[in-house]
């Protein structure tokens, strides 16, 4: 074994490399080991109650489009996040959320502050949660949170630490190893697919291009505005959008796709493609019987979630980056 340091120096040197210094926060007893030392060059946000410093957290991870550290206090501060987590999820933040947990000669006993079951407690609130089995896997555990909650679709991610971990030391090698890692998260159309669907807008009479939060979480918005100006497609907003997706008063844009299944048939009558764009098709409510759209309408999805393209009731799906996909369209 090589020169060693301890967990949290080697935490906060991945996480500086990695360009995430700021955390957000409402801490405990059980995460005050992870706070000592604090470096000058990172910023800590405090909030008083952790549903405010998820919110918080959640702004500021989509409009930097990086992610954030939250830093939660055990089962009773996670708990009270949830409600902030299923928010944060359904926009696409890339939150990386610590919970302190007990020593860890504690959890077994199921001692004051244990908290028992740690990764159950904010599921399904977030896309990945876990405890690392040794201190030594704290930065690897950081390492892979960053990755996960920036990687397609975007959003929280839980990480249980206990209290006793930060003092533990860690092979500098393998911190240098993890911090010099970059995973590029985009993913691109398949070409050839894609070449199908611009075949399918040249014949089409009257398309239109309903988009969603993820292309403006992507950078799409320019993509966007020059793929409606060189087609000439109505551009609508997809139901709870959360976000602008494109100048409403841009003369192609035709307004917002309704929540109710017999609404947004409505809306789309007369339309013979629709391509769905960074959005689910479609989110729903209330629950109203009836087709989507009407019989003679094609439905074309193009996202970065399988899961949307997977539930989708009807149409074609496309796994992809919105904003690459919409450029490589133009």
């Amino acid at each position: 074994m090589g020169e060693t340091t301890t967990v949290r120096e080697a935490t906060y040197e991945l996480l500086r490399r990695r360009g995430v210094t700021t955390m957000f926060g409402n801490p405990g007893s059980t995460e005050l080991p992870m706070l000592v030392d604090f470096p000058a060059d990172f910023t800590y946000v405090l909030g008083l109650q952790e549903a405010a410093v998820v919110c918080m957290a959640d702004g500021h991870a989509q409009a930097t489009r990086s992610p954030v550290i939250v830093n939660l206090h055990t089962a009773p501060g996670v708990g009270n996040a949830v409600g902030s987590l299923l928010t944060a999820q359904w926009s696409g933040a890339p939150l990386v959320i610590t919970g302190g947990q007990q020593v860890r000669a504690m959890i077994t006993a199921s001692n004051w502050l244990v908290n028992v079951d740690a990764t159950k407690v904010p599921e399904p609130a977030v896309k990945w949660s876990f405890e690392p089995p040794r201190a030594q896997d704290v930065p690897a555990a950081i390492a892979k949170a960053l990755d996960l909650a920036q990687a397609a679709p975007s959003g929280p991610v839980f990480v249980s630490l206990p209290m006793d971990d930060w003092d533990q030391e860690v092979d500098v090698d393998v911190v240098e190893d993890l911090a010099a890692r970059r995973v590029a998260h985009r993913a691109g159309p398949d070409p050839a697919v894609l070449l199908e669907l611009c075949e399918a807008l040249d014949v089409a009479e009257h398309p239109a291009l309903v988009l969603g939060a993820a292309v403006d979480l992507a950078g799409g918005w320019d993509c966007a505005v020059a793929f409606a100006e060189k087609t000439g497609v109505e551009v609508y907003t997809a139901p709870s959008a959360g976000r602008g997706v494109f100048p409403e008063d841009h003369e192609r844009f035709a307004g917002f796709v309704p929540f109710a299944a017999t609404a947004v048939a409505e809306t789309l009558a007369g339309h013979d493609l629709v391509v769905v764009v960074g959005a689910p098709a479609f989110t729903l409510y209330p629950y109203a019987p009836g087709r989507l759209l009407k019989p003679g309408t094609r439905l074309v999805l193009i996202s970065d979630d399988p899961d949307a393209l997977a539930r989708a009731p009807l149409g074609d799906g496309i796994l992809s980056d919105p904003a690459l996909a919409l450029a490589a369209l133009v």
